[in-house]
């Protein structure tokens, strides 16, 4: 009876162990399913967060600052400590200012920040600018992020040499603002012109010119002292020949290109403006003389085409019609006169 006892001790002691080491078992099971779904998922969404990151890299290389924001702002909202994902937040929302000067354009400002020229609508899109050529002096613009802006440009390099005369500053000087410091009159100050306020809120990345924060430190650049400031002489001979040119003077808006001097900031600017003035005005007389020889006017148009090799000495095909066009005009006058 004892060994009966035992035995069936023993059975139900096993048994229980089976059924224990089986559920163990199948929650052991259970457990490995659950994180393989979970890794599965996990997976799945790193997956489709690289996919939409590289769909927001697609956006900012075409210029649509917009539209990576919005993929940036829907990944975050999946995972909200997603590194990558918080750099490229950071940077589209970071805050860049740039004051037009005379002589500025949009395509100039892009070309600086953005190494492309072509865009310009970028930051005419985010200054609500239908069209380049409502752009006034001293409009300031905000200038919108893109990945070309890591190279840590800012309005120091942009204006350097044609505000200043140097492309780098001396050093920085950091000034606390205090009671009844105004910007205009630091840009007195350090540059001798208040309207260059405009450069110290745009290089201070300040919204508002007007309202400077007690204590906060303002980065000054100071340049060294230029030799001899001509640039508002050269600016405006360079508006005096964009507007003959717009006049179709174009003899007159080349006179006005060519004597700006070497070493002007104005200079590179006027010498594409010149060659473009050569070929229109060029390509201008080339079509009066022809119209004047059509309508039996030879000698007008020698005078067009002289004036169009003027410009372009290089036009072999208007050499040989003015050519022909003077012995033309001297056997005319040799023939005898109707009585």
């Amino acid at each position: 009876m004892k060994n009966f006892r035992k035995v069936t001790i023993l059975g139900i002691l096993l048994g229980f162990g089976g059924c224990l080491f089986g559920c163990v078992t199948g929650d052991q099971e259970r457990i490995r399913e659950q994180q393989e779904i979970e890794t599965q998922a996990t997976a799945r969404e790193a997956a489709e967060i690289s996919a939409r990151l590289s769909e927001c890299r697609k956006h900012l290389a075409q210029g649509e600052v917009d539209q990576a924001r919005a993929i940036l702002e829907g990944v975050l909202q999946v995972s909200p400590d997603h590194p990558e994902a918080l750099v490229y937040w950071e940077k589209v929302n970071t805050k860049l200012y740039s004051t037009v000067y005379p002589g500025n354009t949009l395509s100039g400002i892009a070309a600086y920040y953005y190494d492309d020229g072509e865009k310009w609508s970028v930051i005419a899109q985010a200054n609500g600018i239908e069209s380049p050529g409502k752009l006034k002096s001293y409009d300031r613009l905000r200038v919108p992020w893109l990945p070309a802006c890591e190279e840590g440009k800012d309005e120091a390099g942009r204006l350097g040499r044609s505000l200043f005369g140097s492309s780098h500053p001396t050093k920085i000087v950091l000034h606390p603002v205090d009671d009844g410091d105004s910007l205009q009159a630091l840009a007195r100050r350090y540059y001798g012109d208040k309207t260059l306020s405009f450069f110290l809120a745009d290089y201070n990345r300040i919204e508002d010119p007007r309202s400077l924060e007690k204590g906060s430190p303002l980065k000054i650049p100071v340049f060294p002292p230029r030799k001899k400031d001509t640039s508002k002489k050269d600016r405006e001979t360079l508006e005096r020949g964009n507007l003959a040119l717009e006049k179709g003077e174009y003899e007159k808006a080349c006179q006005h290109f060519g004597s700006i001097p070497k070493g002007s900031a104005y200079r590179k600017e006027a010498r594409s403006s010149m060659e473009k003035c050569k070929v229109e005005g060029a390509s201008h007389y080339d079509r009066l003389g022809d119209e004047a020889l059509q309508n039996s006017e030879p000698e007008d148009a020698c005078r067009y085409w002289k004036m169009a090799l003027r410009l372009d000495p290089e036009r072999q095909e208007v050499e040989e019609k003015l050519e022909e066009a003077e012995d033309l005009v001297k056997t005319l006058a040799l023939l005898p006169s109707l009585p």
